[in-house]
């Protein structure tokens, strides 16, 4: 006898076959509803994605080291079934140049200097250019530290920023950003936003290790007001329709909530932070087996 498919696939990588237990508490509720969801890990290719249900791009956290092979696979996932986000949205997040699009629409984000795969820098001049006497330098695809660099202008640090910058251009597109001090004080802020709604926030550990949700120095807080307005002007310049987004922010020495990344691909959603979270999120998957109006759509 065939097998019945799941309603819902969530998507991982080999490092986690079972999930992020952190996802697993939105199967659990899923099945409170009737609806099944199972793990997959993206690139196995027995993998039969047109009987996979909807599937949910969840922590497929090694895209980033074969980053045109993972476009491919979404891209064959969208041509037999709903994927989420959907693959503009994967295209658009997956490079970081949409800071850049970002700031150019007028959000609030922390400045960037890109330098392009390929080319040659000079990272003292660069720093001298720019005012900062300390900075982060990181590949424009990536994830948590790989490839992340936190530099000063003492002679040594420069030189060790020189050879590892001239190394990551060998392959990456390299943004350098002023490091923002507020991260190992007041912290950075990941604000979760479902289907359009601001629902939790969590504050993340500066340089944070890649680990399953809760296990990198997370902890539940409550965002303030002006993050939450932030992070609601950012989400309405995404160029596609999207289900789940994350917002991480950091504070400017103005004290001014600032974007540092926006995260719709393969975010953890720390959905255990909050206790209304995994339902929220639940509800929100299982309107997608129903028309499509819900999901939140560019104004």
């Amino acid at each position: 006898m065939r097998r019945v498919p799941p309603d819902f696939t969530f998507v991982t990588y080999e490092g986690l076959p079972d999930l992020d237990p952190d996802d697993r508490l939105a199967v659990t509720e899923l099945a409170t509803r009737g609806l099944k969801a199972v793990p997959a890990v993206w690139n196995d290719p027995a993998v039969d994605w047109a009987r996979a249900g909807i599937c949910v791009i969840r922590s497929t956290w090694d895209y980033h080291l074969a980053h045109e092979r993972f476009l491919q696979w979404a891209e064959r996932v969208s041509r037999v079934t709903q994927l989420w986000n959907p693959l503009p949205i994967v295209r658009w997040n997956a490079h970081k140049r949409y800071m850049q699009e970002l700031s150019d629409r007028g959000a609030s984000v922390v400045p960037t200097a890109w330098l392009p795969a390929g080319s040659k820098a000079d990272v003292a001049a660069l720093l001298r250019a720019h005012g900062w006497n300390r900075a982060v330098v990181k590949p424009a695809i990536g994830l948590a530290t790989r490839g992340v660099m936190r530099i000063d202008d003492a002679e040594e640090s420069l030189r060790q920023a020189q050879a590892h910058v001239a190394a990551l251009l060998e392959e990456y597109d390299v943004m350098v950003q002023p490091f923002m001090a507020s991260v190992d004080s007041y912290g950075e802020r990941a604000l979760v936003l479902i289907e359009g709604a601001y629902s939790h926030a969590t504050r993340k550990t500066a340089f944070q290790k890649l680990a399953a949700a809760g296990e990198a120095g997370e902890t539940p807080v409550e965002a303030d007001a002006d993050e939450i307005a932030v992070a609601r002007r950012v989400v309405t310049m995404v160029p596609e329709p999207w289900l789940y987004a994350r917002v991480d922010l950091v504070r400017d020495d103005a004290n001014r909530p600032i974007v540092i990344e926006l995260e719709l691909v393969e975010p953890s959603l720390f959905l255990g932070m909050h206790p209304a979270a995994p339902a929220r999120f639940a509800d929100a998957l299982a309107r997608l087996l129903r028309p499509r109006e819900h999901v939140h759509a560019r104004p």
